[in-house]
C-alpha cells in the first residue's frame, strides 16, 4: 500500500489534492454506497466479487459519471478528470483507487 506522497508523485498531483480526493470520495461513497450495492442481487458480497476490491468499487462508483462532483458542491475537482492542459486524464479511476488505498 502506497503513501499519499507516493500516489501524488505517481499521478502528478499534490499531496493536498490526494487528501482532497480521498475526502471527496468518502463523502460521495457515504451518500451512494447503499444504492450502489443494492444494484447487485447478491449485495455486498457480489459487488466485491464483481469489482475485486473495495478500492476498485469505490473508485468506479464515485468518479464515473461525475458523482464525486454532484456530492461535493463547491469543491474544485476538475483536475480529477482533466489534466492541467485541459486534456482528459486517462487514469482517473486508477488514481482514485490508489488514493482510496493510500496510507499516512
Amino acid at each position: 500500500m502506497a503513501t499519499y506522497e507516493e500516489v501524488a508523485k505517481k499521478f502528478k498531483i499534490t499531496v493536498d489534492q490526494a487528501h482532497l480526493l480521498k475526502r471527496s470520495m468518502e463523502t460521495t461513497w457515504d451518500m451512494i454506497a447503499w444504492d450502489w450495492v443494492s444494484c447487485f442481487d447478491g449485495g455486498t458480497a457480489e459487488a466485491y466479487e464483481v469489482y475485486g476490491s473495495e478500492s476498485a468499487m469505490v473508485a468506479e462508483a464515485t468518479i464515473d459519471a461525475g458523482r464525486i462532483n454532484t456530492h461535493n458542491p463547491g469543491v474544485d475537482l476538475a483536475w480529477v478528470t482533466k489534466m492541467p492542459d485541459g486534456s482528459r486524464r486517462g487514469n482517473a479511476i486508477d488514481m482514485a483507487e490508489a488514493v482510496w488505498d493510500a496510507r499516512g
